[in-house]
């Protein structure tokens, strides 16, 4: 629920969120938690016996900042402000709605002795400070990134150079391979050798050969 649609559901209502001591500002405190910010176990969370109490419970709870009051700080909308004993035994707890270094306005329950939610002005005398609701922040996971797949690696001699002459090319170096066998120049081990890269060079130019038919 948002602060706004929260103060229109609220003003001018009784909050008695424990059933218990009729409508308190502790009251008001728990329920804004409960539709502002999906706390569903408040009680547990603040287990207090009077609102002062609020801002210690709240040192180290990650779902809330402190911030201390200083002449120079302002609040935000939705801020839960904290008043310490010097207002009252008990203290106090209201939610900020609007204001500057000087005064401001926050929804109050039983401010003076007002059962109600209302809208209350106030200075700043005697607040220890506010808690900041701690917005989620959202991850993000990233897409993988579709990679190209891998190109077949090029020969490293490519016989389409030779083009219209592959046959002619590779009949002469077949014939040059047997004189040179049957004159000495080549043992019999290379001779073979040569051979059957000859006959691997035909079987290529005839199945391109056909392949272009």
């Amino acid at each position: 629920m948002k602060f706004e649609d929260f103060i229109s559901k609220y003003k001018n209502k009784k909050v008695d969120f424990d059933g218990a001591y009729n409508a308190q500002c502790v009251d008001l405190f728990n329920q804004y938690l409960v539709d502002c910010m999906d706390i569903t176990n408040p009680i547990q969370m603040f287990p207090v016996a009077a609102a002062y109490q609020i801002w210690d419970y709240a040192k180290g709870n990650s779902k809330f900042e402190r911030i201390e009051n200083t002449p120079e700080a302002i609040p935000q909308a939705g801020d839960i402000i904290i008043w310490n004993q010097g207002i009252g035994e008990w203290g106090h707890v209201a939610i900020f709605i609007k204001g500057d270094v000087m005064s401001f306005t926050s929804l109050d329950q039983n401010w003076n002795g007002v059962q109600k939610c209302e809208e209350v002005l106030h200075s700043y005398k005697f607040v220890t400070g506010w808690l900041r609701p701690v917005k989620e922040q959202t991850t993000i996971i990233n897409k993988p990134e579709i990679t190209k797949p891998c190109e077949k690696p090029k020969p490293v001699f490519d016989l389409s150079m030779l083009d219209g002459n592959k046959t002619k090319i590779v009949t002469a170096l077949t014939i040059v391979i047997a004189i040179l066998g049957q004159q000495g120049y080549i043992d019999q081990h290379l001779m073979e050798t040569l051979n059957l890269i000859s006959t691997a060079l035909i079987g290529y130019t005839l199945r391109d050969a056909i392949k272009k038919k």
